[in-house]
């Protein structure tokens, strides 16, 4: 089957209403030697940051693992016992895993023994690895792009796979932002309390580090407010180049270790049974350790830290004497104004119970600016234009982002509105705005058995317009399979870049493609990023057949195909 790389489309009327308009789809680059490729960001020159998951062949360590624990038998005896009742009976054992390598020829067996670490990732015990990878992208390919990563021995001399790494902001100059942790290394010395022979520890100099990377490609770290001992913790979300070359850089920052952190690092951490900073990154992987509060940097044209700019943004909250728990808040975006959004802990008066709720920080203040009726609910703000106006979502937290309702509001005027999504109870995710007011996001567009499904949407602020992206694109066919799940970024030309999924070839997790008991090659759907540019024209007219109707705010909407992604960390993409 061919797939079509460019499809048929949309015209847009930019300035006043949005009109009937169709819009020509381009597949982006996918990473090769991965399964799913997504995008976070892109600037108004086409320069395109992303993320790919499911990488392939990871080198996986299994001199130090304990084959004869009842923990890795029971996994394997469950998978075994799985896999004959479909018919479809593994070809390994564990003997095979410890004295033969078969993690390196055998995809079951890599299959497994990624499964079995990931269930073990909070255990210091075990190796970490991470199948998700950072990257950049040209016309023609998506590269990685390596933040703190390095080689290691017991990876056979090659990354070690073990970091988190994800850029999140992309300049108009093409300077970008984002995090990532340290490496793990492996320590063989560590003697537990009571024990003679040593027990291998995984560990790491920090959890997060922010970065800032030169249009040329150069990492400048961006430091936490507070280090410490274990490293700090910090995060860069958003990058903006002011009109005198300055680069505005908002995130998150530890501040301090929170109270309770503290007693639980005395009452665990005393290196008897594991290393000290083992303990340390179990506790902030559980955030429970620093207080986190919204940060910005500003650098120089010359990519310099500007001295005494690099500050706290501000809180929602005020301690009350005596609390100890710990305290966050998060910058998201930032306009040419200066404002910046995000969410921060808040609480009424007299009330010790506090939620994370959406407002915007100037002048070292947080203004929340949602009136929130009960006390379980909850906030985020995602994004700014240069109009100030701020787009983001509502939800009940008890729930679990359930009833999620999109939202813009106007700082000028101090208006705010919830917009209607396509049907009541569908929830609403806006992910970006542009200062024309043209907001893009992910909307439920209905359910397929108990799953919700998810599909990218087009919304006008100027006449309240919602359309669901895909009525917008040629309709399924051979040769067009692509379905748009979530749109994440919309340019001033109103370009969207976004996520769509199609159908190609499965591959396992070394990377080869899969066959049925036939011998005929397996196929999937994948995710791959998309480039969605009006063109005059009008949407095509599909079938009836091939479409339920749901009542919503306008028209109808294509219910073809199933698309439910992973929210992508809910932060603003703009410059």
């Amino acid at each position: 089957m061919k797939y079509s790389l460019l499809a048929a489309s949309i015209g847009l009327c930019f300035s006043g209403q949005l009109l009937a308009a169709t819009y020509q789809l381009t597949e982006l680059p996918s990473h090769n030697s991965s399964t799913d490729t997504s995008l976070n960001d892109a600037n108004e020159s086409g320069e395109v940051i992303g993320r790919a998951a499911g990488l392939f062949n990871i080198k996986i360590d299994t001199s130090y693992i304990d084959f004869n624990d009842d923990s890795i038998k029971n996994a394997y005896n469950d998978l075994k016992e799985f896999r004959e009742k479909i018919e479809d009976p593994i070809e390994f054992t564990l003997d095979d895993i410890q004295n033969n390598n078969a993690v390196e020829t055998d995809a079951d067996a890599h299959e497994f023994m990624r499964s079995y670490l990931n269930n073990r990732s909070g255990n210091g015990e075990f190796q970490k690895i991470n199948s998700g990878i950072s990257l950049t992208f040209s016309t023609t390919t998506a590269d990685e792009k390596v933040l703190f990563d390095v080689q290691r021995e017991y990876t056979d001399n090659e990354l070690s796979r073990s970091v988190v790494t994800y850029l999140s902001g992309i300049a108009s100059d093409g300077a970008m932002v984002g995090w990532g942790s340290a490496p793990y290394s492996k320590r063989t010395d560590f003697v537990k309390d009571g024990e003679s022979e040593p027990t291998v520890f995984f560990e790491r100099a920090f959890s997060s580090r922010a970065v800032f990377i030169t249009p040329g490609g150069e990492i400048v770290e961006l430091p936490p407010a507070f280090v410490g001992e274990y490293g700090g913790y910090s995060v860069a979300n958003h990058v903006e180049k002011l009109d005198d070359g300055t680069y505005l850089v908002v995130g998150q920052s530890s501040t301090d270790v929170a109270i309770d952190g503290q007693q639980r690092f005395d009452d665990i951490c005393n290196g008897e049974n594991k290393p000290v900073n083992v303990c340390v990154w179990e506790l902030q992987n559980g955030s429970i350790y620093y207080n986190r509060h919204a940060y910005q940097w500003k650098l120089d044209a010359n990519f310099n830290l500007i001295e005494g700019e690099s500050k706290l943004l501000g809180l929602g909250i005020e301690r009350e004497e005596n609390e100890e728990r710990v305290h966050l808040g998060t910058a998201l975006s930032a306009n040419q104004s200066g404002y910046v959004v995000g969410h921060s802990q808040t609480r009424k008066d007299g009330d010790y119970i506090s939620r994370q709720r959406a407002g915007y920080y100037k002048d070292g203040k947080f203004t929340q600016i949602i009136e929130h009726d009960k006390y379980y609910e909850a906030s985020r703000g995602v994004d700014i234009n240069n109009n100030n106006i701020v787009i983001g979502y509502r939800f009940d937290e008890l729930s679990t982002f359930q009833q999620v309702k999109g939202y813009y509001y106007d700082i000028n005027s101090k208006s705010f509105t919830e917009m209607k999504s396509f049907f009541n109870s569908s929830n609403m995710f806006p992910r970006d705005v542009n200062d024309a007011g043209f907001i893009v996001g992910q909307a439920e567009v209905g359910t397929i058995g108990d799953s919700p499904r998810r599909e990218a949407f087009l919304y006008n602020i100027a006449s309240s317009e919602l359309q669901n992206l895909n009525d917008l694109l040629p309709c399924p066919s051979d040769d067009f399979n692509y379905r748009v799940g979530d749109a994440v970024k919309i340019t001033e030309d109103n370009r969207i870049y976004a996520l769509a999924t199609k159908t190609a070839k499965r591959r396992d997790s070394l990377g080869n493609v899969t066959k049925d008991s036939q011998g005929n090659d397996e196929y999937e759907s994948i995710s791959v990023p998309v480039l969605l540019t009006p063109i005059t024209g009008e949407p095509d007219q599909c079938p009836a057949e091939e479409a339920e109707t749901y009542e919503r705010s306008s028209g109808s909407f294509s219910m073809l195909s199933f698309f439910a992604l992973p929210l992508l960390m809910l932060r603003r993409r703009r410059k």
